[in-house]
């Protein structure tokens, strides 16, 4: 081994230094870039020739140390199910946040809630058949029954009104996910070039890859690595990106919602994400809470109705439904007062003659507050379950924020930047830049003793 070789070692190892110092510092710079993977310099030792020559051999210890490239430390079974624990985050998140406003429509419990509403509207039953031939007394009744209409007419709005925002939404995420899936295409694309020509594509991989989590919390997206550093991210089973290819989304009918794929049309199956959640909210839950609603107008019309009807007026005439449909079949939406004037309210029971003042049939409409049955039971067995569904709703959340936290914390350990570990590895490559530095300088007054001292003697 000549020594002029050892130059070439203290070089090597300078070289490595310098990129090792400038990785360390390039972590430090990003220890709080969201989505950024530290990165690890991979060295290797260079080893001397392995094949012999004709009458020599190789003596040497080595050649130094060769770069081999940059890292970047991830663990990819961890980022696997970090997506797939975002994705349902996101999902039940949505489903929540649609639970909570539901349970702000009916304002329960409270003074303006439709208990309350329904509770003036029995009362005011009992007002009447206290006095029966009180025009005052039934003029507040007629006006708590247009009360309490509006009200489920208000709640079933509500309702109507929570969907339409929640289907707006879905498009407005429709478009951001196919918005968020070209760009991926994009830096798929970029990472392919740079690793073919020989470069560091781990800033652009860390790009793609924090939108690739962002797809996950919008559709519950997961992903496959593929050749040249390239991801194919897959939705609900089809490739929403391969390589520079996307798919597109779009939101075809509202009723039910439903995604499709602009390519052929055929049905997303998306459950994942805020997409999932919301789908799950617009086809499955509020249509449930607005049947619930649904039938608790048409309990009141019909419990209502049927005893009304078996009772007179003031004028000695059969009532009349008290309680009738805007049109159509009888919902919360439709239902309405049928009544105008306050004297034909049937407060007297049948057969009773006009003017009297008995009550019998303003009381039986009052004792159907409580009733097996009647809309009050069934307004708070619905209140008790909707609370009941938000709790539990929200107890989800709750768990699957800890299951997602502990992901993350997971795969912080393994990506994040930790500034002493870094500080560890300045010092390191430091001290080693500078052990090189005085071994290119021991080789040089080697080489000049050699060159210049040889031969002379008395000097």
């Amino acid at each position: 081994m000549s020594n002029f070789s050892g130059l070439n070692i203290g070089l090597s190892s300078l070289y490595a230094q310098q990129r090792g110092l400038q990785v360390t510092g390039h972590n430090i710079a990003n220890a709080n870039t969201d989505g950024y993977s530290r990165q690890r310099v991979d060295l290797s030792a260079n080893h001397g020739p392995v094949s012999p020559a004709v009458h020599s051999r190789w003596s040497g210890a080595g050649n130094g140390v060769t770069v081999d490239g940059t890292d970047r430390v991830r663990d990819e079974f961890l980022e696997g199910r970090a997506l797939v624990e975002h994705g349902r985050d996101a999902a039940l998140r949505a489903v929540n946040g649609v639970l909570r406003e539901v349970e702000t429509t009916f304002a329960e419990p409270g003074d303006i809630g439709l208990q309350a509403q329904m509770s003036d509207f029995f009362n005011g039953w009992d007002d009447v058949a206290n006095n029966p031939d009180d025009l005052a007394a039934r003029t507040q009744l007629l006006e708590r029954a247009e009360t309490l209409a509006t009200g489920l007419n208000r709640a079933a709005a509500g309702l109507t009104g929570l969907r339409d925002v929640s289907v707006q939404q879905l498009d407005a995420l429709t478009e951001e996910v196919n918005a968020t899936a070209t760009r991926v295409a994009e830096l798929n694309q970029a990472v392919s070039v740079a690793t073919r020509s020989g470069l560091s594509p781990n800033d652009l991989a860390d790009q793609r890859d924090r939108l690739v989590s962002q797809l996950a919390d919008l559709v519950g997206a997961t992903r496959q690595v593929d050749q040249d550093g390239m991801v194919t991210v897959l939705v609900a089973g089809r490739p929403l990106v391969s390589g520079p290819d996307t798919l597109e989304l779009e939101l075809s009918g509202t009723d039910p919602a439903q995604l499709t794929w602009a390519a052929d049309g055929a049905a997303a199956s998306i459950m994942g994400g805020q997409v999932g959640g919301l789908l799950s909210s617009v086809n499955e839950i509020l249509p449930r809470h607005a049947a619930r609603l649904d039938e608790i107008a048409a309990a009141l019309a019909d419990t209502v109705n049927t005893v009304h009807v078996d009772g007179v007026d003031q004028a000695g005439n059969a009532g009349q439904p008290l309680f009738v449909s805007a049109s159509g079949p009888l919902t919360a939406t439709s239902i309405r007062v049928g009544l105008s004037d306050p004297t034909q309210l049937a407060a007297a029971e049948s057969g009773s003659p006009a003017g009297s003042r008995n009550g019998g049939n303003a009381m039986r409409l009052a004792e159907l507050a409580g009733a097996t049955g009647s809309s009050d039971t069934l307004y708070r067995a619905y209140i008790v379950d909707l609370g009941v569904e938000v709790q539990t709703s929200l107890r989800r959340v709750d768990i699957q924020a800890q299951m997602t936290a502990q992901v993350d914390a997971a795969r912080e350990a393994v990506s994040g930047v930790n500034l002493d570990e870094e500080m560890t590895n300045m010092i390191t490559f430091q001290r080693a830049y500078e052990a090189a530095a005085r071994f290119v300088t021991s080789v040089d007054q080697m080489l000049d003793t050699l060159i210049n001292r040889t031969g002379l003697v008395g000097r």
